[in-house]
């Protein structure tokens, strides 16, 4: 495979605010919803939507100090980025790689979701079904951003499709029940709040794709915030038309909550109906999950943390061809352990913790900001990045101290990577 023969490989900019936005929703909206809310009805009750918006609320600190930094610095691997003009080359290193990881991770896992479907309407085996997408996945990233943007968006239509079904169907009902009503008071709502937090994971995923983008410096922190404003009105909605269809008690019973809304309405059919979205849904977060993991391995190697060997872009299509592969193969590989899914949960852990670095990279980088004593710069660069801190830490100290040993040993593993790297690769 031919190479570009430049220092300083450049990726192709193609992507203009909406298509980036709508990439966007596409990895935000995921294949989560579908299953937490009834979960998280168990704790929240009807107020399951309350939930769903203290949840945006958090995500919404770490979103904006992505959006600041992402004007800074509109690169690939933004938590690499990020930390290294803040703190320097080995913490960088290691958000890179706790988010890295956890990316390849949730890729496996998700494809497992999608074989499960396909093997639910099909009969196709599980391995087969999940690696058959991840190869599939893997070429359309190879082939380009172009072939890339197209496949994710007509997804993610089909994904919001889903949850505008099941908006409609109840409609009708809304009024019916007290969307307030909740079986564990107040602390159930925050509760199912610190669980539902990860339907909106994936929002940290778009800076990888700045330097495709025409107008990242513009477009970049728009778009964060435009999909994580649009998801959180999705998911508040569908929370409401769920419980005023079934009423929390019958939908915190189902393993397929929005499938049991639908067949309430729509009878028996709506079973293929909703299978199929949500095979759309999980084959759109597989395919976005490897794009971002493969421009996050790209970026570090070009930066000089991964072998410099990896930092190199194919001439026809203009893609990071290596890290593609690499990525592909990584994430089959996990598929082949099949029962990950505790693993994925895991790695919610790991990403939390980039992203206090994330937020305490504002605090730094904006210290000697213009007007330190205005109100304008006490919210932007302290409140907002320190209440980021906070809520990143408290999720992940509610995720249990089996998370954090699987989060630790994932960091330590970096570690031990970057110091042997440094040592034998000169990297």
């Amino acid at each position: 495979m031919e190479e570009t023969p430049q220092a300083e490989p450049q990726l192709t900019r193609r992507l203009g605010l909406l298509a980036t936005t709508l990439i966007g929703i596409g990895v935000i909206l995921g294949a989560g919803i579908y299953v937490l809310v009834g979960v998280a009805a168990k704790q929240a009750g009807n107020a399951v939507w309350l939930s769903l918006l203290m949840a945006a609320v958090v995500a919404g600190f770490t979103g904006l100090s992505y959006a600041r930094l992402g004007k800074l610095r509109p690169k690939n691997a933004p938590e690499f980025q990020y930390l290294n003009m803040a703190f320097g080359r080995a913490p960088a290193f290691l958000a890179g790689w706790l988010v890295l990881w956890s990316t390849i991770i949730s890729a496996a896992v998700v494809a497992l979701g999608f074989a499960g479907y396909l093997d639910h309407l099909f009969g196709v085996p599980d391995l087969l079904g999940a690696i058959g997408l991840i190869l599939l996945s893997t070429t359309i990233v190879f082939l380009g951003i172009g072939e890339s943007s197209i496949f994710a968006t007509l997804l993610t239509l089909v994904e919001v499709s889903g949850i505008l079904i099941i908006i409609f169907i109840g409609i009708p009902s809304f009024g019916d029940v007290n969307v307030l009503e909740t079986p564990s008071g107040f602390s159930g709502v925050v509760g199912a709040a610190s669980l539902v937090f990860f339907a909106y994971l994936g929002f940290e995923g778009m800076a990888n794709m700045s330097e495709e983008m025409k107008n990242p410096e513009r477009d970049l922190p728009k778009a964060l915030l435009l999909a994580l404003f649009s998801s959180t009105i999705l998911y508040i909605l569908v929370a409401i038309s769920a419980v005023s269809v079934l009423g929390w008690l019958d939908l915190s019973s189902s393993s397929a909550p929005l499938a049991a809304v639908a067949a309430q309405v729509l009878g028996q059919k709506a079973d293929l109906l909703l299978s199929g979205i949500a095979l759309a849904s999980t084959a759109n977060t597989v395919l976005l999950l490897l794009f971002a993991a493969s421009r996050s391995m790209w970026a570090m190697a070009c930066a000089g943390v991964f072998p410099m060997r990896l930092c190199v872009i194919g001439e026809h299509h203009h893609t990071p061809w290596l890290t593609i592969l690499l990525v592909g193969a990584c994430s089959s590989v996990f598929v082949l352990f099949k029962n990950i899914e505790n693993v994925a949960e895991f790695t919610n852990f790991a990403v939390l913790l980039a992203f206090i670095g994330v937020n305490a990279s504002v605090i730094k980088l904006f210290a000697k900001d213009a007007g330190t004593g205005n109100i304008k710069h006490i919210f932007l660069n302290r409140i907002m990045p320190v209440l980021g801190c906070l809520t990143a830490l408290w999720l992940a100290v509610t995720l249990g101290w089996q998370a954090a040993t699987f989060g630790l040993i994932l960091l330590s593993a970096g570690i031990v990577a970057y110091y042997l790297m440094k040592r034998y690769l000169k990297v």
